[in-house]
């Protein structure tokens, strides 16, 4: 019966449609979606701005070499992130070169799923000039392949591969690519840097990475959109501009122009949901594109950024421990040691920072960065994704959060406001694993008793009218804690009652001395204190801990160093040259067998002398003792051969000491500095093959007459070289230190020492050095920058005193760096400065880089 039923309602729901059925047939609008890079590759040249710079050295990578060098096949990988102009500066490449220099030429984009199939009968179509009209498309992938080989074979071509994504599709074209010796070229673009690498290393290439527009450029495109041309442009407005430059220039172009008006849009356009919908549109499908691309254990990572304020500068290493802290970090097989999941997380950092999702800050000789910053274009996608998928809530966007949702992640904005941050009545936060609170947020966030479940806490001051020093001992899930600011001694000692705590960082609290409490934290596994802070006694039953930074240690703590047998990292300050003290270090330097960093600052004379050979720390990876001199290089240095990074100062250095340096297999970067008093006339030589085999950039500092000259065939790894020397002590020695040696060198850095040298010889070695670089192997392809600069110019003389008119009137010369450019290291985030600008301009407003 009551099937019967069903198909009787059934029949009368298709009479009715039938019945009802309108006459005219509703097609539904559609949106016509068109890839943004289609505009890129049609945009007249003369529109450009900023592109002349860019296209000219891409021109000389392209073009420039010997004979021999011209004649070999080039892949030019173009990298940098989604909208800032790669495919329009490759087209202009196509097109300035392609019918000038090249017999066939193919244009051909990759994206992020390719067909490559199609990609291949693409390339031999446009390379057969239409011969091959059906371009193999019934062929099987290897045929086309070969067909494209066969067409290839004795043409010079010109192949531009647009946006390609990962190494597998480079790896199939790249068998379609054959080195014919016809000087053939190859453009790559991409927006992981990686990627670029691995297109360019395939065969003879390099890697070029965006730079940012100019102030000038970028001016030029905002007034060029906003003003017409030959119209005045009011002085006033300059100020405002500066501001909005870095923000958003299609704005203006219907604003009235004043200052007022002006400084409206700028404070209107900020992070979060309230952006401009139009503005955005595009530029988040082009984002967001590169987002939805990324592995999915770095998504979670990424979005953990939007807890920060735009501008935020964030440190690395606290980023890196959050990261940990809230389970982000695959623990693979597994495991859940603390150091090897921070390992693991800078993996993450280094792909996030290669895809230009993050900016790196202060990288230093060994390329670490220590800080990071996320540009407010990518911040504010990163807040809407976040908000999607309720992974980050922000108390600037708390009113978006749907009441019955679970907070997990809470971010407490400073809004300058003294109303409460988060209604205390309709928002649950018993779910709310991390709290990071920026500013004066503080003082306003709800009673730290309403977060039952807390892992991570990072607050700015403590304690406040809504929390008490008490409610932080009752956080018996915290991972993570970070105080800034003043602390008063009762939340200190509150401190010791965390037993679950891994993380404790109060690097930038304003206190004494850390809480003697601390010794109580057995789970403790890193440790970050002020450098005046002394550890205090007991510090040795903290058998759990990892890492130690930067900490003072008194004579009678320094013992219990040695009880820490799980340490990997140890940064000390104020060492201190005392033979009992400095003996009792050693002693329990040689009983940390895992240390992989030691880090020693601001110490005076030391001394590292005593270690045996059966008590090294034999992991060791990197060194570095800055404002620390050493007598001489410790011996047990010959034994760490998993050392990857030294920076060292010593009184005295000899050629038995180069030697030992050199046959340290995992060298990669090198600072010596060397504080000799005699003025003996010395050198070092570098002329073993076999040494320095991994190094990639040395810092060689020389304080006295002695020079680090380089034999044929050495160092082949080495790409950036800095090396410092006195001129007054170079009496009669030569300056032919062998630069053209160095077969991989880019980067040429010299720092003369003019102290009682005479002007003619300063010039003597601004000439030299400049005919050095230029008789270099790699000058005409890779563009070595040389810079040279003077110290104390001031005092250098030519026969009269150095206060004479002669003299004075030459003293600004010396200081001078070769108009020669190289395409700087992780640099194209840096064009994130000016990206709503470029992007506004490019795919809305016919303007584009």
């Amino acid at each position: 019966m009551d099937i019967e039923d069903i198909k009787t309602r059934v029949k009368d729901v298709s009479d009715r449609r039938e019945r009802y059925r309108p006459d005219v047939t509703m097609v539904p609008e559609r949106k016509l979606n068109i890839d943004p890079r289609v505009i890129g590759m049609f945009e007249e040249a003369n529109r450009l701005v900023g592109i002349d710079g860019p296209a000219e050295k891409l021109t000389n990578m392209l073009t420039q070499g010997d004979s021999i060098q011209k004649q070999k096949l080039m892949v030019a990988s173009i990298v940098g992130v989604g909208g800032l102009g790669k495919t329009t500066l490759a087209n202009k490449m196509y097109k300035k070169l392609g019918g000038q220099l090249f017999q066939c030429q193919a244009f051909v984009s990759v994206s992020l799923k390719p067909d490559m199939k199609n990609i291949l009968c693409s390339i031999l179509r446009q390379i057969s000039r239409g011969k091959c009209k059906d371009g193999g498309e019934n062929d099987p992938v290897e045929v086309a392949i070969q067909n494209i080989r066969d067409c290839l074979s004795d043409k010079r071509y010109l192949i531009v591969i647009d946006d390609i994504w990962d190494t597998s599709a480079w790896k199939i074209l790249n068998c379609a690519l054959i080195d014919n010796h016809y000087g053939s070229r190859v453009i790559v673009t991409t927006r992981n840097l990686d990627v670029g690498k691995f297109c360019s290393n395939t065969v003879r290439g390099a890697v070029y990475e965006l730079e940012h527009l100019s102030h000038e450029d970028s001016k030029t495109l905002l007034y060029a959109r906003v003003f017409k041309e030959g119209e005045v442009i009011n002085t006033k407005l300059d100020e405002e501009a500066g501001r909005i430059l870095k923000r958003c220039a299609g704005l203006l172009a219907c604003k009235p122009r004043t200052k007022a008006e002006w400084d409206a849009v700028y404070s209107s356009i900020h992070s979060g949901p309230n952006k401009p919908k139009d503005d955005m549109e595009t530029m988040r499908v082009i984002l967001s594109l590169s987002f939805s691309e990324l592995p999915s254990h770095l998504k979670p990572c990424l979005l953990y950024l939007s807890f920060f304020p735009e501008d935020c500068i964030i440190n690395k290493d606290s980023l890196l421990s959050r990261w940990v802290a809230e389970g982000l970090i695959d623990e693979k097989h597994g495991r859940k040691n603390y150091y090897e999941l921070c390992e693991r997380a800078e993996g993450y950092f280094v792909d996030l920072v290669n895809r230009s999702f993050i900016q790196p800050l202060e990288i230093d000789l060994e390329g670490i960065a220590s800080s990071c910053r996320v540009h407010d274009i990518i911040l504010d996608l990163l807040i809407s994704l976040s908000i999607e998928e309720n992974f980050v809530v922000r108390s600037d966007c708390v009113e978006l959060i749907p009441f019955s949702c679970k907070i997990r992640r809470l971010s407490l904005q400073d809004n300058n406001k003294k109303e409460k941050i988060i209604p205390e009545d309709t928002v649950d936060l018993s779910h709310v694993r991390s709290v990071i609170a920026f500013g004066d947020a503080f003082k306003r966030m709800p009673p730290l008793s309403r977060f039952s479940v807390l892992r991570v806490l990072d607050l700015d001051g403590f304690p406040s009218k809504n929390n008490c020093p008490k409610d932080l001992r009752n956080l018996h899930h915290l991972r993570y804690l970070q105080l800034r600011g003043h602390l008063k001694n009762e939340v200190l000692e509150e401190i010791g009652n965390l037993q679950h705590l891994q993380v404790l960082d109060i690097s930038n609290a304003s206190i004494d001395a850390p809480p003697a409490s601390i010794v109580n934290l057995t789970n403790l596994q890193s440790l970050l204190v002020d450098s005046s802070m002394t550890m205090p006694d007991g510090i040795g039953k903290l058998s759990l801990l990892q890492i130690i930074s930067w900490v003072q240690i008194a004579q009678n703590t320094v013992a219990e160093l040695g009880k820490l047998a799980a340490l990997r990292v140890l940064c000390i300050r104020r060492l201190g040259y005392n033979k009992s003290y400095n003996k009792a270090f050693v002693q329990s330097l040689s009983n940390l067998g895992k240390l992989v960093g030691l880090f020693i600052d601001r110490s005076g004379l030391c001394s590292l002398d005593g270690l045996s050979d059966e008590r090294i720390p034999a992991r060791l990876k990197f060194f570095r003792g800055t404002s620390t001199t050493f007598r001489q290089l410790p011996r047990w240095f010959s034994k760490l051969e998993l050392l990857s990074g030294l920076t060292i100062a010593v009184n005295k250095f000899t050629q038995d000491d180069l030697e030992m340096l050199g046959e340290l297999p995992a060298l990669r970067f090198l600072e010596l500095q060397v504080y000799e008093n005699s003025t003996v006339q010395e050198r070092v030589m570098i002329d073993n093959a076999q040494h320095f085999q991994s190094l990639e950039q040395m810092k060689f500092l020389h304080y006295g007459g002695c020079l680090m000259v380089f034999a044929k065939r050495v160092m082949p790894m080495l790409r950036k070289l800095e090396f410092s020397f006195q001129l007054g002590k170079r009496v009669g020695g030569s300056l032919d230190i062998g630069l053209e040696n160095l077969t991989s060198l880019k980067h040429v850095t010299v720092k003369v020492d003019c102290y009682k040298a005479k002007i003619m010889e300063v010039e003597n070695v601004e000439t030299m050095f400049k005919a050095a670089v230029r008789i270099h192997p790699n000058y005409a392809t890779l563009d070595p920058i040389l810079e040279l600069s003077g110290v104390r110019e001031w005092q250098m003389h030519e026969g009269e005193s150095s206060d004479s008119p002669a003299a004075a009137s030459d003293h600004g010369r010396y200081a001078i760096c070769s108009p020669i450019e190289l395409s700087p290291m992780l640099d194209s985030f840096l064009s994130f400065a000016f990206l709503w600008l470029l992007l506004i301009s490019t795919f809305m407003l016919g303007e584009q880089f």
